[in-house]
């Protein structure tokens, strides 16, 4: 049971759900008015596209929890139905599916709104772990450094704050995004629709395969290595990989369009 931030009567309001409402609340109204001035979509739009969204989100990360914590609900299946736990990489491959399925059939530029809802991830995610925090959940390993905290729910030994690495991880992600954002609007710089959006993927997976490396309760896949990083680094290594090959064929072909055709 997470815990209860405040009560109001019989009403409780619980720090990770609060946490979770706000930034989905401030992620709709952030992509709505930002896709809406840059022309993407409209506002009635975005609201839509969220709904649909934030389902297909909430089924995958389910599934992909119960893939990599097979073992926890095999010995007690009732626990799939017992709250929520899910895992963010399954919120984002369930939410990029559905999201894409949503633009074609609205005829909405799938990648143009892809880099304009990458902006706003990284904040979401803060609030997203800042909930964590507050819960008690993702927590570190046990550890002596001087900034360990009791950051475990019915814990308290000291441990890595993880869900605060996550968030400082994330604030850098959203500043180096919201420069490359800005240099792209001014016209300083010119990337192929979806760059943002591919920038943040490689970035939260690399950071996220260092932060892994001191989370507890994680299923070590090879050697040290644990399911997550595995996955995490390898989806970073294979994006990172994509932006460069299509930075570089960008490169090539304004360079063949910009050269005389007769020598």
């Amino acid at each position: 049971m997470y815990p209860v931030l405040f009560s109001w009567g019989p009403i409780h309001i619980y720090s990770y759900g609060l946490m979770v409402a706000l930034a989905l609340l401030a992620g709709l109204f952030w992509v709505g008015n930002l896709a809406q001035k840059r022309k993407i979509a409209t506002f009635d739009q975005i609201t839509n596209f969220a709904f649909f969204v934030i389902i297909g989100g909430l089924i995958m990360a389910k599934v992909v929890n119960i893939l990599y914590e097979w073992r926890t609900y095999l010995h007690n299946p009732a626990a799939i139905f017992s709250g929520y736990t899910g895992s963010f990489f399954g919120a984002v491959i369930g939410g990029v599916l559905v999201g894409v399925a949503y633009t074609k059939k609205a005829k909405i530029p799938t990648w143009r709104l892809a880099d304009v809802i990458a902006l706003y991830i990284p904040l979401g995610h803060i609030l997203g772990r800042l909930g964590c925090l507050l819960s008690g959940c993702c927590y570190g390993i046990e550890s002596s450094l001087p900034w360990a905290l009791p950051c475990a729910a019915g814990d308290s030994a000291l441990r890595h704050p993880t869900q605060i690495y996550e968030m400082v991880a994330n604030s850098l992600i959203f500043l180096i995004l919201f420069v490359f954002d800005r240099r792209i609007q001014q016209g300083k710089n010119r990337y192929f629709n979806g760059f943002l959006f591919g920038l943040y993927v490689s970035l939260y997976c690399f950071a996220r395969t260092v932060v892994e490396a001191y989370r507890d309760s994680q299923i070590l896949a090879f050697g040290w290595l644990r399911t997550t990083q595995v996955f995490a680094l390898g989806v970073g290594l294979v994006v990172l990989l994509f932006l460069l090959f299509r930075i570089k064929k960008q490169a090539r072909n304004e360079c063949s369009a910009s050269s005389p055709l007769d020598r």
